[in-house]
């Protein structure tokens, strides 16, 4: 009876003291928690002719990259399902797109190319956008058909690997291309760091490669 007493006093006062048995006095238990992702972005500087295209927006028209020309264009890989990385990547692009736009350095677009065809139909990608207060006069989400997004995918160097409806792990990829539609930049990464990107941004727009 002695040493039931002696156990029962302890849990008592673990409870009293705000530690679960098996914890650590610190609050963290034996079952750690998952932490942060956090990832590196990888930075490469490039030099090479974008791929064209032409595929289909949020509006249901279709969309062609060519017209872009004249403008820094930001052009993201994600999916509106994705719950986490995407998002991020989403927030980044339009938070340097803002920036880069507030200072008046110059025109500054941002192109988001679906990884998930079979969910992602012109509506829906409209919808992620409005949700997010993106400024759709210089925000474009395009989709298309299966073998039309392939050949992008593919064009840009985006491994897409589809798990199930809705799930799908494609390549964290972000690339800045200049106003002449060269390939200046690629950035490898689910969490792409603002500042570098802005920075390689008004780079691109004077006309003068960052290091």
């Amino acid at each position: 009876m002695r040493r039931w007493g002696l156990i029962a006093a302890g849990v008592l006062l673990s409870i009293f003291s705000g530690i679960a048995p098996g914890a650590s006095p610190h609050g963290s238990s034996e079952h750690h928690a998952t932490p942060a992702p956090t990832s590196r972005m990888a930075r490469t500087q490039v030099a090479t002719e974008a791929p064209d295209f032409v595929l289909t927006d949020q509006d249901g028209r279709r969309f062609a990259f060519r017209d872009l020309r004249g403008k820094a264009v930001l052009i993201s890989f994600i999916y509106t399902s994705c719950p986490d990385v995407c998002p991020v990547m989403f927030n980044v692009v339009t938070e340097v797109q803002q920036r880069v736009q507030a200072e008046g350095r110059g025109d500054v677009v941002s192109v988001f190319v679906s990884t998930d065809p079979e969910v992602d139909s012109p509506q829906v990608l409209k919808t992620f956008a409005m949700r997010r207060s993106a400024d759709l006069s210089a925000t474009t989400l395009l989709t298309g058909t299966p073998d039309e997004l392939r050949a992008v995918w593919s064009a840009f160097g985006v491994k897409v690997n589809r798990r199930a409806r809705g799930l799908v792990d494609p390549s964290p990829l972000t690339v800045l291309i200049d106003p002449r539609g060269l390939m200046r930049y690629r950035y490898l990464s689910g969490f792409p760091d603002a500042g570098i990107v802005a920075a390689d941004v008004r780079n691109v727009l004077k006309g003068r490669p960052g290091r």
